[in-house]
């Protein structure tokens, strides 16, 4: 297969700080995650009570741009080498770096720079500095293997396969995409375009466990097969890909359910959204390869609970 876009596989924990941060603040992403709401707690009482509060009222929405700067940082072997060089980069030069890729740039860079790097230099002190090393580790080792994986497999393929079901479609504009491992926000993919590059942060879900968990994997299929209308969904995807409006006419339910169930069938692996130059979900497809995955899960599981007897 030639893809029209290649291939950047990126790390540095300086993402993870910013990524752990984001599930920190945003209640809403949280409720999806395997991390949930256990994880908000203990990590609140990690806290001083006035960043605590400060954090409660945060809407911190430049996420994305700080994406971009990390992977165009020259300096990033560690959250307080990125931070350094994002405190002292002048406003003019992050905004020559993100001009080719951002549409609409505020005029207060740096403002926007400043309190980013106060949240980010508080955050890393009272938590992130604290994250287990042996999940930086495991994040790391993912990079090297999702760069092997170049070797074999296409760029498209590639994708699909370190998110468990995101396919990327070439199109003109689409340059490149930068892989980027991450763990607080498993199992989901958290993508952006910018332009002519996307960033996609995938999970790992297994990251900091010294044995892969079938189950992590195993539950959330046999979840989606245990509801009819996911298993309607599946059906209609055997047939052929779907829109969300299609697929709604097909079940007969509000485009939000609609929107819901399919959330979960790609998050557990069992159909591929396709993206074609931007966030949104162009259409969606079966992923039939979740077909012989099963049962490989299914006796995993069951060989390793016997283990344990």
């Amino acid at each position: 297969m030639n893809d029209n876009y290649s291939i950047k596989v990126e790390w540095s924990a300086a993402y993870e700080c910013i990524i752990s941060l984001y599930v920190y603040i945003y209640e809403k992403e949280r409720k999806h995650l395997q991390l949930g709401a256990v994880w908000k707690e203990e990590t609140t009482r990690m806290l001083p009570d006035s960043f605590a509060a400060e954090l409660a009222d945060e809407r911190w929405e430049v996420l994305h741009r700080l994406v971009l700067l990390v992977a165009q940082s020259p300096r990033k072997a560690s959250v307080a080498d990125f931070l350094e060089w994002l405190e002292n980069v002048p406003p003019g030069e992050i905004y020559e770096r993100l001009a080719p890729w951002v549409e609409t740039i505020p005029l207060n860079l740096g403002e926007i720079r400043d309190h980013s790097l106060s949240l980010l230099k508080r955050w890393n002190e009272h938590y992130f500095s604290k994250v287990e090393p042996s999940i930086l580790e495991s994040l790391e080792k993912s990079a090297r293997e999702t760069e092997k994986l170049a070797q074999s497999l296409s760029a498209i393929e590639m994708i699909d396969q370190v998110t468990n079901g995101i396919w990327i479609e070439s199109t003109g504009e689409l340059q490149e995409v930068v892989l980027i491992p991450q763990y607080h926000c498993a199992p989901t993919s958290v993508l952006d375009f910018h332009r002519g590059i996307a960033t996609c942060l995938y999970p790992v879900r297994d990251a900091g466990r010294m044995q892969p968990d079938p189950i992590a994997e195993l539950l959330p299929m046999t979840q989606c097969l245990a509801d009819e209308k996911r298993l309607q969904i599946l059906r209609c995807l055997a047939a052929k890909p779907c829109t969300l409006g299609e697929l709604q006419k097909q079940v007969s339910l509000a485009k939000s359910t609609v929107h819901h169930h399919v959330t979960a069938l790609r998050r557990a692996g069992l159909i591929r959204a396709h993206y074609t130059g931007s966030s949104t979900v162009a259409f969606y497809s079966l992923r039939e390869m979740f077909v012989d995955r099963l049962p490989v899960l299914l006796r995993a599981f069951l060989e390793s609970e016997g283990k344990h007897q």
